[in-house]
């Protein structure tokens, strides 16, 4: 005889749920979610807990999140407790899903679509469904078909408006080419009557389905009915009557599968690899792009567009204030701590994508995938760096640490309350590791976009870069809709946000200086490219300081009195004033550790930044003809103490040859180390022999003696702590044990390197700074970035280049081959006698300050933006170490 409780599984289960969620058991429909109701997390452990009482047996931890429903949690412990049919497994459940019956196919096209014809949008109500409409009705012309639930008392129509409107996008002109249709992608015939159903086949020439239920949650089976049902129901619509262009918005969280390759093109299925996608969301769009591709292989005219996580707007700023990094961003301003994940923070502004969408499915005549993700994206150490730097502050705190604080803390009124779950679940299979942890770098696929990015390049939509005046948009928008607190913000001179170009004249005047030559005339100025990719802390001084520092690429067209016009490009660098550097440099440090920033605060005047915003004005002025073989062409100089403006207009580099190339030195030969080291050794040669003429120039600065370095003591052992962390283990030992030696060392090797022969060096020469011109055949060095530039012993540029350009695995005679070739240049170029074991020495010495100094720094910047050449630079650092010992300072 049956359990009498499994009798009455389904009445008991009702007053179970109803008693958790405190409301009665007859509100409670059997398919829907109980979420929608109320039930997070807690209330899940609860109800479990009453189930397993009910049922008396264990059941599994995320029985409510693969059975989110009072039906489907019936069926599963009918199932299981003998008195029903065997419950299909979710794999199984969703292989079934991704066969698009045969019946669905399209039919003959006996009219040809046209451009006119109306089409059907699903999700207007959503954030990027509402910009998809938006886009929709400005670039295109035909009528809208909006799909939509009625809820809440309002109409479809009336849910359409509202959302706009909330989004501030609604425009009373858009009214007249919308029209509301009310269903549900859930239902056969998406809700409709036949009649309406046939007229809608029959009007549209193309769908655009971009609505889904998203929810970082909820299972498979709970998001089933919306995104996989829903989709085949639009995949009939877009077959009947004759063929409709089918465009679906998926995600790229398709991309994410554990077992999935390293790196995810356009044109990779990802569902060979469904078991190793995690999150029932992602799994639904997977199933979903099945059936598309399927519905494309028959004839249905069909796209694919995957976008990253959706951020606000690029104009107003107005963001999705209920999504995850929205709702991620809050706990973090409530607690006061964030996550410390190595997660990419890959987000695309909501216009951009939306506008994307639009272009390409108008410009695609077969099937096609596109991904729509940045293609600079933010690491989540520097988004949090940001909002510390902007006022909020946020400490980043290990990741199972604030898992722990987050369950105390999670009550009802905490933004993460219902992402618990999300957070804390940990998939089979997976070693342990919970979600979040498996989007993690390296764990995470990267997603490729150059191809979408290349069919994009015909339409000016703007850049997506998430940088920090974007950021910036976003907060405010944030504070001025009350999601976050306001913020005590010192107020700036200018605004980072409005780097306002320059115009034509401004070049005009520029060129004909230094042209010498009053004809020339720039008619046009138009940029083409802002700020620089691998400085973090000119971007942030930038936005922080309204100092409009950055770089930006310009394509100029010139007017000769004897010419015809000529396109000629050029980069315009603004320099941000020293202490607005030093002090996001101390920002940066007391992130990194209370240590840190303590000795930054003491001795950040002493690490090469004073005097940063003229030094490389001045080193670009020099008319010495061997700095101007080796540095990009100087066309003018704009210094201006009073409005504190400090540009260079130089040359663009952008074609040379290893350009900016230090994550991949796999294509540095002989022959390009040769030329630098040449080239370096001419450059190094200006000043050899000249240290106290050089040491009055204005523009160098101040130069900290070895006694002031020797001093400094706390700020190299706070760097050595944090930097033995990012260094980790090289060649199977610990770095933390050599750097106490070399800094305990440091005021002796100072002194020692102070009475050897000094100059002018970069004192950041690696290939972040270096590239070469190729002419006739040969090579020439191009050296550039001299804002670090100081006094110095020349082997230090040697060595610190050779650390990023060689082999770990490198032996004894091919660097002192490069010694001596850098040697000879210099003694050629100066016409100097320069002693081979004096020389070697200098190099050794300076080979051991790198890592306390040079490296040390970089350390501190990859915390927030990954430098990736680090790992194999300090290896290389290590062999050469083992190489080149110096067992006592004299």
């Amino acid at each position: 005889m049956a359990d009498p409780v499994v009798e009455n599984l389904s009445s008991a289960l009702a007053s179970a749920a109803a008693k958790c969620l405190n409301i009665p058991a007859g509100e409670l429909a059997p398919r829907v979610p109980l979420s929608r109701y109320g039930l997070d997390s807690l209330a899940m452990v609860e109800l479990t807990a009453a189930i397993e009482q009910m049922v008396c047996r264990r059941l599994p931890e995320d029985l409510l999140i693969e059975h989110p429903d009072l039906e489907s949690l019936e069926r599963y412990l009918s199932a299981v407790s003998g008195t029903g049919v065997s419950p299909v497994s979710r794999f199984e459940q969703m292989q079934r899903d991704s066969v698009l019956p045969p019946e669905i196919r399209p039919e003959a096209d006996s009219q040809s679509r046209h451009a006119e014809e109306a089409v059907l949008l699903t999700g207007a109500t959503g954030f990027l469904g509402g910009y998809l409409l938006r886009s929709l009705l400005l670039k295109t012309r035909p009528r809208v078909y909006c799909l939509a639930r009625p809820a809440d008392g309002q109409g479809a129509a009336e849910r359409i408006k509202r959302a706009m409107q909330s989004y501030g996008i609604w425009d009373p002109d858009f009214e007249s080419r919308i029209t509301a249709v009310e269903g549900d992608l859930s239902c056969p015939l998406l809700g409709l009557g036949e009649k309406q159903y046939a007229a809608l086949c029959n009007d549209v020439g193309a769908v655009y389905h971009s609505a889904a239920a998203v929810n970082w949650v909820y299972s498979y089976q709970a998001v089933r009915n919306v995104n996989v049902l829903g989709t085949l129901e639009l995949i009939r619509l877009a077959c009947a009557s004759r063929p409709k262009a089918f465009h679906f918005v998926s995600t790229a969280s398709v991309c994410y599968s554990t077992s999935g390759p390293h790196t995810v093109c356009e044109d990779d299925d990802m569902y060979p690899y469904l078991r190793g996608i995690h999150l029932g969301y992602a799994q639904s769009k997977c199933v979903g792009e099945a059936l598309v591709r399927q519905a494309g292989e028959r004839g249905l005219p069909v796209t694919i567009f995957r976008p990253s996580l959706i951020g606000g707007d690029r104009v107003s700023g107005v963001s999705n204030s209920s999504d995850l990094l929205s709702r991620l961003i809050k706990a973090a301003v409530q607690m006061e701590e964030a996550p410390d994940l190595d997660w990419r923070v890959d987000c695309c502004p909501v216009d951009y994508v939306a506008d994307a969408i639009v272009r390409l499915s108008a410009s695609c005549t077969e099937p096609h995938v596109f991904h729509l993700v940045s293609p600079s994206q933010r690491h989540w150490r520097e988004f949090i760096l940001w909002m510390n730097l902007f006022g909020y502050p946020v400490r980043l705190r290990p990741y199972r640490e604030w898992l722990r604080r987050l369950g105390e803390e999670a009550g009802p009124d905490h933004p993460l309350r219902e992402l618990l779950p999300f957070f804390s679940r940990k998939p089979a299979g997976e070693g342990g590791l919970t979600l979040p942890e498996l989007y993690e770098e390296p764990r995470r696929s990267r997603v490729c976009s150059e191809s979408t990015l290349e069919s994009l390049r015909a339409w000016p939509l703007g850049s997506p870069k998430l940088d920090a005046s974007l950021l910036d948009r976003y907060f405010r928008d944030y504070i001025d809709r009350g999601f976050l607190p306001p913020v005590e913000r010192p107020r700036c001179k200018g605004n980072g946000d409005a780097r306002a170009p320059f115009d034509a004249a401004f070049f005009t005047r520029i060129m004909r200086r230094f042209y010498e030559d009053d004809t020339i005339e720039v008619r046009e100025a138009c940029v083409l490219h802002g700020g620089s990719d691998h400085s973090i802390i000119s971007e942030l001084t930038s936005w922080k300081h309204g100092s409009a520092a950055g770089l930006d690429r310009y394509r100029l067209t010139v007017l000769r009195e004897s010419s015809e016009s000529e396109t000629m490009g050029a980069v315009v660098k603004k320099k941000a004033r020293d202490d607005h550097v030093i002090d996001v440099a101390q920002r940066i440090a007391g992130q990194c550790s209370p240590g840190l920033g303590q000795a930054f605060n003491r001795f950040g005047r002493d690490v090469g930044l004073a005097g940063c915003h003229l030094r490389e004005l001045g080193i670009y002025q020099q008319r010495d003809e061997r700095f101007r073989r080796h540095s990009p062409t100087l066309f003018g100089a704009v210094r201006d103490d009073l409005r504190g403006e400090w540009v260079l207009v130089m040359e663009d580099i952008s074609g040379l040859e290893l350009l900016d190339s230090a994550d991949d030195v796999s294509g540095w030969s002989g022959d390009h180390i040769k030329a630098v080291l040449g080239g370096l050794g001419e450059l190094q040669s200006i000043w050899y022999g000249r240290e106290r003429e050089l040491l009055e120039q204005p523009w160098l600065g101040p130069v900290v003696p070895a006694s002031r370095r020797a001093g400094m003591g706390e700020m190299w052992e706070a760097l050595a702590d944090f930097a033995a962390g990012r260094f980790g283990f090289v060649n199977g030992s610990s770095t933390r044990a050599l750097q106490r030696r070399l800094v305990a060392e440091a005021g002796t090797r100072r002194r020692r390197l102070e009475r050897m022969p000094r100059t002018l060096i970069h004192n950041d020469f690696n290939p972040r700074n270096v590239a070469l011109r190729r002419e006739a055949g040969s090579l020439r060095l191009c050296a550039y970035d001299w804002e670090l530039a100081t006094i110095g012993v020349p082997q230090h540029d040697l060595a610190e280049f050779l650390c990023f350009v060689l082999a770990a695995t490198t032996q004894r005679a091919e660097v002192r081959h490069y010694l001596d070739l850098h040697r000879s240049a210099i003694e050629q170029a100066s016409k100097c006698s320069i002693d081979a074991d004096i020389w070697e020495l200098g190099f050794r010495l300076s080979l051991h300050d790198l890592l306390i100094d040079r490296f040390a720094m970089y350390a501190m910047v990859d915390r927030f933006r990954p430098q990736r050449f680090l790992g194999r630079v300090i290896s290389t650092w290590r062999a050469l170490y083992d190489l080149f010992p110096v067992e006592v300072y004299r």
